[in-house]
This record gives structure tokens, sequence and C-alpha cells, in this order.
């Protein structure tokens, strides 16, 4: 039997989303929610975290000595 012309058309012309199985719609969202949450503390660590490194600052040993004689005394 040969199709008819709307059948063989709408068999033609599926989208990609209506190709993905309904089984994988969950794993696409716990993905997400994966990749979000990374993000979103990755990005409050670098907020907050006030002993982390970001930029090079050169210590000034006069500085760093003075602080250590005032702790001898």
């Amino acid at each position: 039997m040969r199709p008819t012309n709307p059948t063989f058309n709408a068999a033609k012309s599926s989208s990609f989303i209506k190709s993905i199985p309904v089984e994988l719609y969950p794993l696409f969202a716990a993905c997400g929610m994966a990749c979000v949450s990374a993000i979103y503390f990755s990005s409050k660590k670098l907020r907050t975290d006030k002993t982390l490194k970001l930029g090079r600052e050169v210590p000034k040993f006069d500085d760093k000595l003075e602080e250590v004689i005032s702790k001898q005394e």
C-alpha cells in the first residue's frame, strides 16, 4: 500500500523535539539542575570567600616584619 499525502507529509516533517523519547525528559531535567546548581554554588564561593586569592598581590615585607616583631613583644 502506498501512504496518502497527509500521512506522508506528517511523517516527513517531524520536529527534533518530537523525536526525543519521553523517557529522557527526567534525565535532561536532572542534568540541567546539576549544571545550574554548579554554576550557582561556584559563583557564590567566588563572591563570598575572603581567603581566596583572585589576583596577585605582592606582599610588603616591611609590614610583615613589623607585624612579627610586634607579636614577639
